[in-house]
């Protein structure tokens, strides 16, 4: 029984983040972007003027990716690249208006989901929910 109830456990959990991701894609699409260039706007709004190094290592992935990351973006107009002041090797990437509003855009669409999730839940029920999956989480990556 303990079995069952634990692959049941991880099959609904795995439904809940492939529903999130196929709700994500759906707007993304809308706004034009894909994954990879919507988590390194935020990743560029959040951060300031980072640079494509500083991408690179955030996603895990080869300066050559990221740097194509970039240009795609760039081709949007929604960053603009200059060189370091601190160290001219590196390219410093700066969101445009544009590229702010598409991070607004983002926000809006990521605090809907969240909403959703959360509809029906208590403020205790909420806090309780966002522990367990930090803890889950956890045990999952170790």
């Amino acid at each position: 029984m303990e079995a069952n109830r634990e692959y049941r456990f991880a099959r609904l959990i795995l439904k809940l983040g492939n529903t999130i991701i196929k709700n994500r894609d759906k707007h993304l699409r809308q706004i034009g972007l894909t994954t990879e260039q919507a988590d390194s706007l935020q990743f560029f709004l959040y951060q300031g003027q980072a640079t494509i190094t500083e991408l690179k290592d955030h996603l895990g992935v080869s300066h050559q990716t990221a740097r194509g990351i970039v240009r795609r973006m760039e081709d949007k107009a929604l960053v603009r690249t200059r060189k370091s002041d601190i160290d001219a090797r590196c390219q410093q990437v700066i969101p445009t208006e544009q590229g702010r509003e598409a991070g607004e855009v983002l926000r809006r669409n990521g605090t809907c989901t969240g909403s959703q999730l959360l509809r029906g839940l208590s403020e205790a029920e909420q806090k309780q929910f966002f522990n367990l999956l930090q803890n889950a989480l956890k045990n999952i990556e170790n």
